[in-house]
């Protein structure tokens, strides 16, 4: 899945598998509270549902919402930590631009780069723990999200 685009949109998913799989349940436990977190962007991105289990669709929706958000003033002061990776953030911005759409606000999926392709969800329990060792709250299940360079 191209997280730059809207799930539900051919240039997301192809609409076979989008269409096959929309409704299959996200987690083999059919959990109503997911957590995503990936090693490729710092955010933490809940998912809750009320009387079904997450499903393929509330994943792809709730990653694609949460890439779209703007980046705040504290996110870009990290990277101006890195000019390197500044600069690959505006360059996918400029690529986004042109390809995608015409917002000229750095988003959140600029700070992924080339890597804005969903691959799936993975677990590490290790990676999960490092990342996570702030929060409290309980959750169901949480997942590493896996993205590619297209």
């Amino acid at each position: 899945m191209d997280v730059r685009f809207q799930p539900s949109s051919e240039a997301a998913i192809p609409n076979a598998t989008y269409y096959a799989y929309r409704h299959a349940h996200a987690t083999a436990t059919q959990a109503s509270h997911v957590r995503l977190i990936s090693k490729d962007f710092p955010w933490t991105i809940e998912i809750k549902t009320t009387g079904h289990p997450v499903t393929c669709d509330d994943v792809w929706n709730a990653l694609h919402a949460a890439l779209q958000h703007p980046l705040a003033d504290s996110e870009w002061g990290v990277l101006s930590h890195d000019p390197s990776k500044a600069k690959k953030v505006q360059k996918a911005a400029k690529q986004r631009q042109s390809e995608v759409d015409k917002d000229k606000d750095l988003k959140r999926v600029d700070w992924i780069a080339e890597n804005f392709i969903f691959r799936g969800l993975e677990k590490d329990d290790d990676f999960a723990k490092r990342r996570l060792f702030y929060l409290d709250n309980e959750c169901e299940e949480t997942w590493v999200v896996k993205m590619v360079t297209s």
